[in-house]
C-alpha cells in the first residue's frame, strides 16, 4: 500500500499539468492571428502562452516517469482516461464549451475502461 500514494501523486501531477497547460493554451491562442506574419502578441498573452507550454512540457516529463513506473498497457489507458476527464471538466466549466450526449457517453465509457485498467494494477 505504501507505493500507491506516489503513483497516485504522479498521475495527479501529470493530469493537472497537462490539463492546465492545454486550457491556458486554448484560451489564449485565440488572441493570436494565424499565421504569425510579423505580428507580435502583447506581453501578457505571451506570458500565458509560455506558461501553458511550460506546463504541457512538464506533463511530458511526468509522463516519462509514469512510463517508468507502470506497464504501458496500464499507463496509457489510465493517463488518457484521466486526461479526458480533466480536459472535459475544464472545457465545460472554464472554457464554457458544450458537450453532446453522445460525447458524454463516450467519455463515461473511456473512464470506465481507465478505472478497470488501474484496478488491476
Amino acid at each position: 500500500m505504501r507505493n500507491v500514494v506516489p503513483k497516485v501523486a504522479l498521475f495527479t501531477a501529470y493530469v493537472l499539468s497537462s490539463v492546465s497547460g492545454l486550457a491556458i493554451l486554448k484560451s489564449h491562442l485565440a488572441r493570436l492571428p494565424f499565421p504569425l506574419r510579423g505580428v507580435w502578441a502583447t506581453p501578457g498573452v505571451l506570458a500565458y502562452l509560455f506558461l501553458g507550454t511550460g506546463l504541457y512540457l512538464a506533463s511530458f516529463g511526468l509522463w516519462l516517469a509514469i512510463l517508468r513506473s507502470f506497464p504501458l498497457a496500464t499507463a496509457y489507458p489510465a493517463a488518457v482516461g484521466l486526461t479526458i476527464l480533466g480536459t472535459t471538466a475544464v472545457s465545460l466549466v472554464i472554457l464554457r464549451e458544450n458537450l453532446r450526449a453522445a460525447q458524454a457517453v463516450g467519455i463515461a465509457l473511456i473512464l470506465l475502461g481507465a478505472f478497470l485498467t488501474l484496478r488491476g494494477e
